[in-house]
């Protein structure tokens, strides 16, 4: 009879309860029989005990005899062994077993059958149990215990993975978003009978991960272990078992996702339009969605330029990047409204004021990592001011837009506009364009003629002036000309203009017809 491993024992009943008490390093130990209480005379045999006064003596037996390479110790109840026990089973690397169960002859016969179909190659007629209990553990105690079991079963830790290939945090810290970026995936799967495996790379260690594909043939995410073996010692029946209930969690974690997303931007969206009364319920609001908000926070607003159609996932990895691209220790909640990307960024608690370089460095680590991900989208961002009341994140909101507004009249720098940077120019933007063309004609219309007919360069020579706040030695040398020549052509623009530029109205009407003649570029 051709041997049977342990780890292929344990995926059919009753053997998926037992509990495992030691030596499970022996995982690949093979069985091949089994002996019930009695010294084994034949290798790779299988001892089956029933518990009693004298258990911890006959296991020493066992354990130490060299024909043996498991035990099951069958109990009504629990038993507590001492723990030179176990740990003798872990030195020699022998599976000690607990299974609660009333009949060893009932056991005996189970373990029999098991070897036979297995010798006959028909065990998969027997394979459902083990996917009913990973379903009913599941559904009775949660995906936590069914990993912690899966790993006991398994004998290392499994990470889970997205079917995008980014690590399900709950259950283990050992990659950061950094290491798993390092990570490079085979695309070429192990093929054959292990064409469910595939090999991830990360530095100089390898990882087997699983695909888990649902009936439709989609991926739903990745189960990914350390490369222990070789390709060919792949055993796929365990995670067979286990694919229908990580199948079933991942669809509850989707539609959990989506009902969290909805309420998440929900609350946002009332925050953002000053749908909260006061600073106590969008404290405890934000508790509830475990959101912490902080005073002086402020709003960013982003458009993403691109010829290209920008997918849901695109968005929902950018907002991602900036949730993980962390400003200190200060938290950072976004949304998607009105097609653009807000974000609500909150300082640390122990530093509620941030540098604009902060601001501007986080900004650039941000486009940076969005720039490596999707080269054809452009990102351009409008800030809004920070208030010490987060019930005025709406004015920081609106704020923002109008930044972003002010990226066709060329202000900001880099794509990066601060509301605060942008001066008179924002009470501009609220007056329709022709008005504004209609107000710099006006004042400046005829000597943009003259210029045109002869030849001139006075709107220049104005615009520096004024830029200069009337000063004739400077503005001289910003021109290169004597102050004499300076003076001659003041007077012309006096005379074709009709005005007086020591006048103060006259002076102001001038510098806001330059400044949207340049500046808006209308």
């Amino acid at each position: 009879m051709s041997p049977l491993t342990y780890e292929t024992l344990i995926t059919y009943s009753p053997f998926f309860h037992m509990d495992i008490l030691g030596g499970w390093n022996g995982k690949r130990n093979k069985c091949q029989h089994v002996q019930l209480d009695k010294m084994p005379i034949k290798e790779n045999s299988f001892i089956l005990i029933y518990h009693s006064d004298d258990t911890v003596a006959r296991l020493e037996k066992y354990l130490k005899d060299k024909h043996s390479t498991g035990i099951l110790i069958l109990s009504e109840h629990f038993c507590d062994l001492p723990s030179f026990i176990t740990k003798m089973a872990n030195e020699c690397k022998k599976p000690l077993f607990l299974l609660k169960y009333d009949s060893e002859i009932d056991v005996y016969k189970r373990i029999k059958d098991i070897f036979y179909l297995h010798e006959l190659h028909l065990l998969s007629l027997i394979k459902n149990d083990l996917t009913t209990y990973w379903l009913e553990l599941f559904y009775r105690q949660g995906i936590e215990s069914v990993i912690e079991r899966f790993n006991l079963f398994l004998g290392q830790e499994v990470f889970l993975f997205t079917n995008k290939k980014t690590l399900i945090h709950p259950f283990s810290n050992k990659f950061s978003i950094k290491d798993i970026r390092k990570m490079n995936w085979v695309d070429s799967d192990l093929g054959g009978e292990k064409a469910s495996f595939s090999i991830v790379q990360y530095e100089k260690e390898e990882y087997f991960a699983f695909e888990v594909v649902d009936p439709d043939k989609q991926s739903t995410g990745y189960l990914v272990f350390e490369k222990t073996c070789t390709a060919k010692e792949l055993n796929d029946d365990l995670f067979k078992t286990i694919e229908p209930t990580m199948i079933t969690w991942a669809k509850q974690i989707e539609v959990a996702r989506k009902v969290d997303l909805k309420y998440h931007d929900q609350f946002l969206f009332d925050v953002l339009h000053n749908n909260i009364d006061t600073e106590s319920e969008l404290f405890e609001l934000g508790l509830l969605r475990e959101m912490e908000f902080t005073p002086n926070s402020f709003v960013l607003s982003m458009n993403l330029n691109s010829h290209q159609k920008i997918v849901k996932d695109s968005i929902m990895n950018i907002q991602h990047i900036m949730v993980e691209s962390h400003l200190g220790t200060g938290k950072i909640y976004t949304t998607y409204l009105n097609h653009r990307i807000v974000a609500i960024v909150c300082p640390p608690i122990q530093n509620t004021e941030v540098a604009k370089t902060e601001i501007n460095e986080w900004i650039s680590r941000v486009r940076n990592q969005i720039q490596q991900q999707y080269p054809s989208i452009k990102t351009v961002i409008g800030i809004g001011r920070s208030y010490y009341s987060n019930l005025y994140l709406y004015k920081s909101f609106q704020e923002s837009k109008i930044a972003l507004e002010m990226e066709m009249y060329g202000l900001g720098s880099n794509d990066v506009i601060h509301y605060d940077d942008i001066g008179f120019v924002r009470l501009l933007s609220y007056i329709h364009n022709d008005l504004l063309r209609d107000f710099a004609q006006q004042y400046l219309g005829r000597l943009e003629e003259h210029d045109s007919e002869q030849g001139t360069e006075l709107v220049h020579t104005l615009s520096i002036y004024c830029t200069q706040n009337g000063d004739i030695t400077r503005s001289a040398e910003a021109l290169f000309i004597h102050q004499n020549t300076l003076r001659q052509r003041l007077k012309k623009i006096e005379s074709i203009l009709n005005i007086k530029l020591d006048q103060y109205s006259d002076l102001v009407n001038l510098i806001l017809s330059i400044k949207i003649s340049h500046n808006m570029n209308i």
